[in-house]
């Protein structure tokens, strides 16, 4: 059974596979995520996913 949480991900390993089957079927260059995330949450994320991983704050303009 999964963990209900990894630090690693911020969320389930059925999860995470679950979005990397969605980003694939959608054939999505990158994946954004509301929440903040670590630098190393990113690495791993981008790495499982398979694409670029950025957040809601990646994609607000300067000083906004």
């Amino acid at each position: 059974m999964d963990r209900p949480y990894s630090s690693r991900t911020l969320m389930s390993t059925g999860k995470v596979r679950e979005i990397a089957q969605e980003r694939a079927e959608a054939d999505a260059l990158a994946v954004v995520f509301f929440n903040p995330l670590t630098g190393r949450q990113r690495t791993v994320l981008g790495e499982l996913l398979g694409c670029p991983v950025f957040t809601r704050a990646d994609l607000q303009p300067p000083g906004a």
